[in-house]
């Protein structure tokens, strides 16, 4: 191993150690997690998170994880005005990276919290974790689901009709009529 790949591993750790400092005073408590169809991660599952620090709520966390389980995308972060610049933030999305060890993707990202997510990308860069830069259009959060559109079942009046007009075809294609009394 070369010096510069010990001199880069060296920072790497310490790195991993201020997020794991941060992320030490963090605690998350599920207060929802459901997975209704229409959600933008359905079949997976959204979350919604009390943020406690010091056993005092000050916040919370709304995220979605895909039914790949190969993203955990951030809807919202919401942090006390008293409670935050403190790294509350910063604790709560290395939680998130050391529990699912997968990208996470900010949804809609504000322009008042660009300076935060700029933050957190260097740092998640430089401890090896990955923060993916946001999803903001419809056409992007389509391009999304499409990865995983064929996981989603099928809704049953859906089904229905797609049956039905399944049975009309092949009877047409049998030359039979399509129904009772129809000519």
């Amino acid at each position: 191993m070369s010096l510069l790949d010990t001199l880069r591993d060296l920072s790497h750790r310490s790195k991993i150690l201020r997020l794991d400092a941060l992320a030490r005073g963090v605690q998350l408590l599920n207060l929802r997690s459901e997975s209704p169809r229409g959600n933008f991660v359905f079949p997976g599952t959204d979350y919604l998170d009390a943020i406690e620090v010091a056993g005092q709520r000050v916040g919370q966390v709304d995220y979605g994880i895909n039914p790949l389980q190969d993203r955990v995308y951030i809807n919202m972060i919401d942090i006390t005005p008293a409670r935050q610049r403190y790294g509350i933030g910063l604790g709560v999305l290395w939680q998130l990276w050391c529990t699912h060890q997968v990208p996470i993707v900010p949804l809609y990202q504000y322009t008042s919290s660009d300076g935060f997510w700029h933050r957190a990308r260097r740092r998640f860069a430089a401890a090896g974790a990955v923060l993916e830069d946001e999803l903001r259009s419809g056409q992007d959060l389509e391009l999304e689901q499409g990865r995983w559109q064929h996981l989603v079942p099928e809704a049953e009046d859906k089904r229905l009709i797609r049956e039905y007009w399944e049975w009309v075809a092949a009877e047409h294609a049998a030359g039979r009529p399509a129904g009772p009394g129809i000519r």
